[in-house]
């Protein structure tokens, strides 16, 4: 009788414990949308490298914005976090642009009286043409609230900017060598040139793996004439350090 009572009370014994463990158990929540604590975010920011995709639109300004429409885009961009809120980091994009109307009829004018001058008997019959913006970043950027699901950050960026200038005119037969020359000297050309960037953008964290961007970057290139862009931007961001 003893024994069976003395039994009783050790699983009584373990029972409750296991009870009290139970209740004061508190698992760590490792969830972005709600981190208990700093070091939940800090294995997915500080010393880790993220890669995003954008795809947005370009507005052209200055001289450059005079005949080129807005145009669309995409991009490339790598941030590394060297602490929670300092990145640095390295971006692409490739923005096309078409040809204002009021240009394309100038330069249809144009290329029309150079065919007529032309003693061949050539004729234009269309005249086309697109403007390509690649800039070529490396960025800094400062983030407000890293620890949070939303990222505000500021950025600047140093890089090399090409223009990629092309006019297709379309004629009847060959061009003649003068025809050549004179759409030469008035048609397709590749310029670039340094430039700063100075954006503004933020994260929105859908996990761990996978958040969204977006910014708003002034591109200003030192050429001359003056030519700028100001790009909006959406896109996703990988951490790439994430661990399945």
């Amino acid at each position: 009788m003893k024994k069976l009572a003395f039994s009783w009370l050790i699983i009584f014994l373990l029972f409750f414990s296991l009870t009290k463990a139970q209740m004061g158990f508190k698992p760590l929540d490792l969830s972005i949308n709600t981190p208990q604590e700093t070091n939940v975010y800090k294995k997915y920011t500080e010393g880790k490298t993220f890669l995003g995709i954008s795809f947005g639109a370009s507005i052209p300004f200055g001289d450059y914005g005079t005949n080129i429409n807005a145009g669309m885009g995409l991009g490339l961009q790598a941030h590394y976090f060297i602490n929670d809120h300092f990145a640095f980091g390295l971006s692409f994009g490739y923005y096309k642009s078409g040809l204002k109307d009021a240009y394309k009829s100038t330069l249809d004018t144009n290329f029309m009286i150079a065919a007529m001058n032309d003693t061949t008997g050539l004729k234009v019959l269309s005249v086309d043409g697109s403007s390509t913006l690649l800039p070529f970043t490396i960025n800094v950027e400062y983030f407000f609230s890293p620890l949070k699901k939303f990222k505000p950050y500021v950025g600047l960026g140093l890089g090399y900017y090409v223009i990629n200038y092309t006019i297709d005119v379309v004629t009847n037969k060959d061009k003649s060598a003068d025809f050549r020359s004179f759409e030469a000297l008035n048609g397709s050309n590749i310029d670039g040139n340094f430039g700063l960037t100075p954006y503004v953008g933020f994260f929105v964290d859908f996990n761990e793996l996978l958040s969204m961007n977006f910014d708003v970057k002034y591109n200003q290139i030192f050429a001359t004439p003056a030519a700028s862009s100001l790009t909006v931007n959406l896109g996703l961001i990988f951490n790439l350090s994430y661990k399945y």
